[in-house]
């Protein structure tokens, strides 16, 4: 029998448990959402027994802890609206710039850099003792932070924001990031049990609202192992969110190459997701792949992720692979978009990396709308001119080349005067 309150899948997943004493007991991580906060507020008044883990507001609802039986009858309480697992979510330079022909637009006359623009991201922290990262990162602090010490440790979010905005240089003095002045939000989810679920992220986005923090985009580096329909109350979040103007971007999952592996919040309509290619432009083995359960397309687009190479120190670079290296690269691409078209909605940039994007000529339900081409969407806005040689680049090159004449003449002067005598 289908209930009308709990999600089908969570319904489904509870009524296969068995009958002994140790599944009638096992508590579930739920999320109770509401039509109001007043209806969530008489909830908790009601049910004053309950602990409750997160109470959030973006979505009225409440995390908690329930076990089976309790789930049952509270799909008869008039308060509630829907019940739904809070599901646990995991987490999913140089050779970049070549394969996106990204060359084009970084040695323009015209600096493409993604200043001025805001990417938040959702992660287990960015490490700013990194030379990678820039200075300029801000730390947003939800109610449930804990302050740690970050020491050397590479977390996942340090990797990401080192795709976005890494500080290394190449021989003409252009930082490898793909929009390295793009100022990072460093939206920190972690915990000392590494574990992170839906009701993390609420959290993180109530904050954002509570607090009036501005961004263009936001990158959530994080899915679900379990498919997805876009309509559980994380996507449902994600949605609202790109109401209000902000992008928000995800990685397709690394759970290919079976089809309908695609999670929450990747499978989101509104939501921006990124498979991964292979340097080769296939599709990488890992790639999370559509439909959604609702036979939606997803992922949108795909973009490199496979073996990239990031520096983070002058003595440590990092080799990742992953659909979430994919989804940094795509949250950068749009931070060079909206550095020259800040006005543009969530909606025109898709639409705008869909019009640019190449064909691979594989499956849809794989490639999504092919891979996007930034440099494209430049031309069409006459934002790519020939760059003349930077200034400081030809000063050292002189000073180098001066060093090395005198060098000679001295060696010439030497060896003249030695015969000499």
């Amino acid at each position: 029998m289908t209930l009308k309150k709990i999600d089908p899948f969570f319904q489904e997943m509870l009524e296969k448990l068995g009958n002994k004493a140790s599944e009638k007991s096992r508590k579930f991580r739920v999320i109770i959402s509401f039509d109001d906060a007043k209806s969530r507020d008489n909830f908790i008044l009601k049910n004053e027994n309950l602990e409750t883990l997160y109470k959030l507001n973006l979505i009225s609802s409440i995390s908690l802890k329930l076990n089976k039986q309790q789930i049952f009858e509270y799909e008869k309480e008039d308060l509630i609206k829907a019940i739904e697992e809070d599901q646990q979510l995991f987490l999913s330079i140089l050779e970049i710039n070549e394969i996106l022909d990204l060359n084009r637009s970084k040695n323009s006359q015209i600096s493409h850099t993604g200043k001025n623009v805001t990417i938040g991201i959702v992660d287990d922290g960015v490490n700013s003792n990194f030379l990678s990262i820039p200075n300029t990162i801000r730390r947003i602090n939800n109610s449930n932070y804990v302050k740690k010490s970050q020491g050397s440790q590479i977390t996942h979010g340090t990797v990401m924001a080192s795709i976005i905005s890494n500080q290394f240089t190449d021989n003409y003095y252009t930082a490898l990031g793909v929009a390295p002045k793009a100022e990072i939000l460093d939206l920190d989810i972690s915990n000392s049990q590494e574990e992170y679920y839906f009701s993390d992220i609420l959290s993180v986005f109530d904050t954002i609202a509570k607090e009036g923090i501005k961004m263009d985009i936001l990158l959530i580096s994080l899915t679900t192992k379990c498919p997805s329909n876009g309509k559980d109350i994380l996507s449902c979040a994600c949605e609202m969110l790109v109401d209000k103007g902000i992008i928000v971007v995800c990685p397709a999952g690394n759970l290919g190459p079976n089809s309908t592996t695609i999670g929450s919040p990747a499978a989101a309509e509104k939501v921006i997701s990124f498979g991964s290619v292979t340097k080769k432009l296939t599709i990488a083995q890992y790639s999370g792949r559509g439909p959604t359960t609702d036979k939606r397309m997803k992922p949108d687009f795909c973009l490199p992720g496979s073996k990239i190479l990031i520096p983070l120190s002058n003595e440590l670079r990092v080799n990742v692979t992953g659909s979430s290296v994919s989804a940094a690269i795509g949250a950068g691409l749009i931070a060079l978009i909206k550095e020259y078209k800040p006005q543009l909605s969530p909606h025109e940039i898709f639409e705008l990396l869909k019009k640019s994007s190449r064909d691979l000529e594989l499956d849809q339900y794989s490639q999504g709308n092919g891979m996007p081409n930034v440099s494209a969407i430049f031309e069409e806005f006459n934002l790519i001119h020939e760059r003349i040689i930077p200034y400081n680049y030809l000063i050292k090159k002189s000073i180098k080349i001066s060093i090395g004449f005198s060098v000679i003449l001295i060696v010439l002067f030497y060896m003249f005067n030695f015969f000499r005598v």
